[in-house]
């Protein structure tokens, strides 16, 4: 298409329909502020050549030009209005209307034209035109890519030799680097030099530079049901690419939230990795620092764009809370509205954003405005908490490569209690630091060293806590509370720091309306532990009692619910909510005897099954001390082992009949 372009030996451009050979070197109007600089020449050699028909005087149209390389909005929008003005007059203060199609203010822009004699709409690569863009435009047209003619027009107008390697020079840089390069007041030769001072890489743009192996799904233990999601994800993605299923069928967006620290931004990572696709990332915070709000609303336009020019891709959005509510009211509400409203256009808009699955991340989901979690937007919603035991050793190995022996394992296990990933990956990091320092290979040593100092426990102690989590887990399984699935106590206690020393871990109960009777064999259980040190001590410790979680209080609160807010008590008057009931509790002697009487009557029906039982615990007790843990099945199958036979009393033996 270039090659219908004439010029005269100096390089002064012919164009058609024009009784004179007209050049965009002198501005028509003395106050527009188009500068020509050689990146305008050359685009404005591709502008000419594209709209040569209505290249005459006072032409009447409105055309958009759809661009063929990307990075050259800006040029190719003041090359246009280098066009438009000469081709009409237009009065003082006024400029050519010209600018970029799909942009924030596409619709009010298109109103404004329908005033104007001549309007360019400039479309960039990545954006789409419909029907409706054809009917409104009386052309749309493609710019031509610069030629070999245009770059040599550019260096004949700008009164400079023509020579191979600058010639080849302005067709291979990005348009972005040239307008860089050519600015106005620097002369021409000045920016050919600085471009060929800084050359781009292109050297090694071939060779790719050495990977790390990044994380992938297989790596994230611990996240839950979100890593089947991104399974899933990971299917439809290969699905779409080979044909099998629309983007309609894909998932589109999903909300990932927890604290600070919990690996939200590790799961991008993998869950790009698992679905071979790149990953764009924005926040609130970025996009602010833009500037003003339509700065802002550029910059986060432009986020999406670049995820949508690498499609299929993730664009990661962090901090998505920040953009809070627009039912919130206070002096910053139009900013917010305005800032959410074109969130929300991007994330559906009038064209779906195909081939862009949308992954936001947050602390505090509650404080999102409640149309970006509508169905088709950010709906799905996952939670990702602090990884447990098991999942901050897969997070070590997967940092370190080091796997830790029983012992080791016991103490990592104790000293990062609330630790994130991002704690784990920290630790590691010091912990090669301190193996570089002393010429050691890593170890597991290195690892413990670098915990929170431990203490480690006197057999007494954790002999008496093995009976104390003995006994709960023998009175769950007798009165059928729940299923025991765990059982463990610690050797080891951080210094400074509350932990929790032995748990029993109980399956999920089935749900079902729960009566006093399950009520009861709750209170049962928390009565258990110190039941069983008092039956094997004599005595039972203070940790039973103190914190809202303890046993004691546990059991105290659920006896109170009993008597005074769920009528399972010696009345069905319900007296009120827990809050008041606590201060009943104390003032009200009566109540307080029937939340004893509750309590009292449940210990001994403990303690009893404690003693009938004590095979079966000690057998419990002696096995926590070698093993530090239990399955439930072991559990259950030491209970089975040691249960006692059972003589019915609901039969009475037949006697036989004498003769």
């Amino acid at each position: 298409m270039s090659d219908i372009l004439e010029f005269f030996e100096d390089g002064t451009l012919i164009l058609p329909y024009g009784s004179k050979p007209r050049v965009p070197w002198k501005l028509s109007q003395p106050d527009d502020d188009t500068f020509i600089t050689l990146p305008v020449f050359l685009a404005f050699c591709g502008i000419a050549s594209a709209l040569r028909p209505w290249n005459r005087r006072n032409a009447r149209f409105k055309a958009i030009l759809s661009l063929s390389e990307e990075s050259c909005l800006s040029v190719y929008t003041a090359a246009a209005r280098v066009f438009l003005n000469g081709i009409a007059d237009y009065k003082p203060g006024t400029r050519p209307f010209v600018t970029d199609w799909g942009g924030r203010y596409s619709n009010r822009d298109q109103f404004e034209v329908l005033t104007k004699d001549q309007a360019i709409f400039v479309k960039e690569p990545n954006k789409t035109l419909d029907d409706e863009a054809r009917l409104f435009a009386d052309t749309v047209v493609d710019v031509p890519p610069r030629s070999r003619r245009h770059a040599e027009a550019a260096l004949k107008r700008f009164g400079m030799p023509v020579i191979d390697r600058d010639v080849e020079l302005l067709l291979s840089e990005p348009w972005d680097r040239l307008d860089k390069a050519f600015q106005e007041g620097r002369s021409p030769n000045l920016s050919l030099q600085r471009l060929r001072r800084y050359p781009l890489p292109s050297a090694t743009a071939d060779v790719p530079e050495p990977q790390v192996p990044g994380p992938t799904l297989a790596d994230m233990h611990g996240y839950g049901p979100v890593v089947e999601w991104g399974n899933d994800l990971a299917r439809d993605i290969d699905d779409y690419k080979s044909g099998r299923i629309r983007w309609e069928d894909v998932d589109g967006g999903v909300l990932l939230s927890g604290p600070t620290g919990t690996g939200k931004t590790t799961f991008v990572r993998a869950l790009a990795n698992s679905c071979g696709v790149s990953v764009s990332a924005g926040s609130f915070s970025t996009w602010q620092t833009a500037g003003s709000l339509d700065d802002f609303l550029k910059a986060m336009r432009k986020t999406f764009e670049e995820a949508e020019s690498k499609a299929p891709s993730i664009l990661f959005v962090d901090e998505v809370d920040s953009f809070g509510s627009r039912n919130i009211r206070d002096y910053n509400r139009a900013y917010m509205t305005a800032a959410i409203s074109g969130f929300l256009e991007l994330l559906d808009g009038f064209h779906r954003r195909e081939g862009v699955v949308v992954v936001a991340a947050c602390n505090h989901p509650d404080s999102l405005d409640p149309a970006i979690r509508r169905a088709g937007r950010l709906d799905r919603h996952y939670q990702i908490t602090l990884p447990d035991a098991q999942s901050r050793l897969s997070i070590l190995k997967f940092h370190s490569g080091i796997e830790l022996d029983q012992s080791q394992t016991e103490m990592f296990g104790m000293a990062t209690e609330g630790l994130s990933g991002a704690d784990i990956e920290q630790l590691s990091r010091d912990a090669r630091r301190a193996a570089r320092r002393r010429l050691e290979v890593l170890s597991g040593t290195h690892i413990i060293d670098q915990l929170r100092a431990l203490t480690e426990l006197s057999e007494d102690f954790v002999r008496a806590l093995a009976v104390h989590e003995a006994g709960h887990a023998l009175v769950s399984i007798e009165v059928g509370h729940g299923e025991v699935t765990e059982v463990k106590i610690s050797r080891y206690r951080v210094e400074g720091k509350y932990s929790q020393l032995g748990y029993v871990q109980y399956g999920r109960i089935g749900a079902r309306p729960k009566t006093r009777a399950d009520y009861l064999n709750a209170i049962a259980v928390c009565l258990a532990g110190i039941a069983a040190e008092l039956e094997v001590f004599g005595w039972f410790a203070d940790g039973s009692s103190g914190s809202e979680t303890a046993d004691l209080n546990r059991a105290t609160e659920l006896a109170t619910m009993l008597e005074g807010a769920l009528g399972m008590g010696h009345t069905l008057l319900v007296e009120g909510p827990l809050e008041q009931l606590e201060r009943l509790r104390t003032y009200n002697p009566d109540f307080r005897r029937r939340v004893h009487d509750v309590l009292q009557s449940e210990f001994g029906r403990v303690k009893s099954i404690i003693q009938a039982r004590r095979t079966a615990l000690d057998a419990i007790v002696e096995r926590l001390m070698e093993t530090k843990a239990m399955t439930g099945d072991e559990v259950a199958e030491i209970v089975q082992r040691h249960k006692m036979p059972r003589v019915s009393l609901a039969k009475l033996p037949r006697r036989g009949t004498g003769a």
